[in-house]
């Protein structure tokens, strides 16, 4: 029985690890475009699947998940030079860390609490936005920490208010992100945890 566990385990990573990859490279997969609601705003919906993968397998799984999501975004970011984005991604510390906090942290609540208990809805968006808010907000903090040792001139970065600057930049889309993610993580889990035994 523990060997079933244990190969059900790799095959849902694997899966997940899959999916994390598709939505990282095909335009669309990996964000919801929110034009039409508010012009130039956009959700990553990529800290659902991290944080799905902790919920449903736990802390390691979920580590795994988001490492590959690390992963690839770093790679991405050092075969695309030129853009304030692949400044921003080039740098392991920002490319990695944020994301390896959502996966493990998310699997660690949710195994935390309410063990061998349904999860209730509210506690299923609130890992979702959590997701969202860890990735958004070490994403700032990282690169601000980057950004002051770096030279940044060339890419019209200002070196005044640096923080400031960065959490209007970067955290123009969190609201949309938190919900949104919030969302899925609380419709897709709940669905989830009538199919497998969350840990």
């Amino acid at each position: 029985m523990k060997a079933k566990q244990k190969n059900q385990q790799f095959v849902l990573t694997t899966m997940f690890v899959a999916i994390i990859l598709l939505q990282s490279a095909v335009p669309f997969l990996g964000y919801v475009p929110l034009g039409a609601v508010v012009v130039g705003a956009s959700a990553v919906i990529l800290p659902a699947t991290a944080a799905l993968a902790g919920l449903v397998l736990g802390p390691k799984s979920g580590f795994i998940v988001a490492f590959f999501w690390a992963f690839y975004s770093w790679v991405r970011a050092l075969l695309h030079p030129g853009t304030f984005g692949a400044l921003l991604f080039s740098n392991p510390l920002v490319a990695f860390i944020p994301r390896l906090m959502v996966g493990f942290l998310i699997g660690y609540l949710a195994k935390r609490y309410f063990v061998g208990q349904k999860k209730p809805i509210a506690f299923l968006f609130s890992l979702g936005g959590l997701a969202a808010f860890i990735n958004t907000a070490m994403v700032i903090l990282l690169t601000w920490l980057s950004l002051t040792i770096l030279p940044t001139h060339a890419y019209g970065i200002p070196r005044d208010n640096l923080l400031f600057w960065l959490v209007a930049v970067l955290a123009f889309n969190f609201i949309f992100e938190f919900v949104v993610n919030g969302f899925l993580v609380a419709a897709i889990g709940s669905v989830l945890q009538g199919r497998f035994k969350l840990k």
